[in-house]
């Protein structure tokens, strides 16, 4: 259960992650400050740095939850399950969320990263973390081919989510690209669910 304090804790993190989206989306990240983003969210700047050790974790906030869902997927996946169709279920949700109509706050992050080189480091930093916790996730033993398999699924995973941003951000209808983008995906994950082998069955 949550206590009062971490739940106030959660609340406030949440209330700053909120206003420095918006300023982000407005201004652009790398026109903000993190006292821009004090005030906005009626906070000590200092309140801010308590919650966020850097601006950039203010863009990436929720990533270690949607990361340790991974890792409990994949953890948890029912016997004969491989690797492959863990991440291909991980990649039909994104497609899933598409076609409800929810994809605009999906479209903030590329629309924010394509712009500052600040953003496009720390995402390449927050890619080599996911490979190293899914990863182990796999393979306690952290060996090679539980890496490489790990690292090629989660490019598909990017790939489809960059094709599918790419369209939208192009005002094609969501619903035709979700359409289009299922067979691209199962056609993806089964070649590579061949070359694995059934891996992490």
């Amino acid at each position: 259960m949550e206590g009062l304090r971490e739940r106030k804790k959660r609340q406030t993190q949440e209330a700053i992650a909120a206003k420095a989206m918006e300023l982000f989306r407005e201004h652009g990240f790398d026109a903000v400050t993190v006292a821009d983003v004090a005030r906005a969210a009626d906070v000590a700047e200092k309140t801010v740095f308590n919650h966020f050790a850097t601006k950039e974790d203010l863009v990436f906030f929720r990533s270690d939850d949607r990361l340790a869902a991974q890792v409990e997927a994949i953890r948890t996946r029912a016997p004969g399950t491989s690797i492959s169709q863990v991440f291909e279920a991980h990649t039909m949700e994104l497609l899933d969320r598409i076609e409800s109509g929810r994809f605009e706050q999906m479209m903030t992050l590329p629309r924010l990263v394509q712009s500052s080189p600040a953003l496009q480091s720390r995402l390449l930093s927050y890619w080599e973390q996911e490979a190293h916790e899914l990863t182990l996730a796999v393979s306690e033993d952290y060996d090679l081919v539980a890496a490489t398999a790990v690292r090629s699924l989660a490019w598909a995973h990017r790939m489809v989510f960059r094709a599918a941003m790419m369209r939208l951000l192009g005002g094609e209808h969501a619903l035709t690209v979700v359409a289009e983008l299922r067979l691209e995906t199962r056609r993806v994950y089964a070649r590579l669910e061949s070359g694995l082998a059934g891996f992490g069955t």
